[in-house]
Formats: C-alpha cells, sequence, structure tokens
C-alpha cells in the first residue's frame, strides 16, 4: 500500500479549501467531482510536498457528511508534519486560528522530540512534530 491521500469532511468545498490554505501551501487542485450515487462533492487539493487532501463536501439530501459535520466528530483524527522550524511554525498555525489541545510535549516515537496537537478550524487534529534532523 501507498499512501494516497487524508479525506476531510467538510461543510462546503471552498470553505475547505480556503481554511486549508492558511495553514499549508497548496501547489494544486483538481476538478470538482459530484458524485450522485455517493451524495458527496470532492476536490483533490496537494501540497508542495506531494501529499494529496481530499476535501468531501455534502451533494444533496440523505448524504454521509451533514452527520459527521453536525457532530464535529470522525471528520478525521489527525494528520502529522515535521519541521525544524518548530517554535514559528507554533505560532503560524496559532495565528490561522488553530487552537493549542496543550503544551508541547517530548515524545519517545520521536526520540524525545517535541509535539504539540492543535484543532483547527476545521475541526481538525493537528501535530506538529519537531524535526531535529532537517
Amino acid at each position: 500500500m501507498i499512501f494516497d491521500h487524508i479525506g476531510i469532511f467538510v461543510k462546503d468545498l471552498n470553505y475547505g479549501y480556503n481554511e486549508l490554505g492558511k495553514m499549508f501551501e497548496i501547489s494544486h487542485k483538481s476538478d470538482v467531482y459530484h458524485d450522485h450515487l455517493l451524495k458527496v462533492s470532492v476536490q483533490f487539493c496537494y501540497d508542495r510536498g506531494g501529499i494529496c487532501y481530499e476535501l468531501v463536501a455534502p451533494f444533496g439530501a440523505n448524504n454521509p457528511v451533514d452527520a459527521v459535520i453536525k457532530n464535529g466528530s470522525k471528520i478525521l483524527n489527525h494528520i502529522a508534519y515535521k519541521t525544524s522550524q518548530f517554535d514559528a511554525t507554533v505560532s503560524k498555525l496559532r495565528e490561522t486560528g488553530c487552537m493549542p489541545l496543550g503544551k508541547p510535549q517530548p515524545a519517545i516515537a520521536f526520540n524525545g522530540s517535541r509535539v504539540i496537537f492543535f484543532l483547527t478550524p476545521l475541526r481538525l487534529i493537528f501535530e506538529l512534530i519537531e524535526d531535529t534532523y532537517e
């Protein structure tokens, strides 16, 4: 298996794209696909590192997105990124409306590098990992 994309449920594609673009430099995006059978509209957004984010929005009644957005859970557990500019990146994320879910903590899984989790305006949990090898 090879990583393909991270799926994010959003109330509408424009909102999702705008919020995603505040956090990541999006290099390009796909056309919008309206799926009548699945009752969703999707658009793929790619960052400069080649990571693909699939934005999934409601399309018609009885779609799988509305209840998730209303409930605010299972939108996505979290995604993680590394940075060698940890403190500056923490500040930037806070400026874009991301709320820290705690203080930076050393993580055994990352050889003691600091990690911090944020709740983004999309209600997505984001993990930032200090990259000491970059």
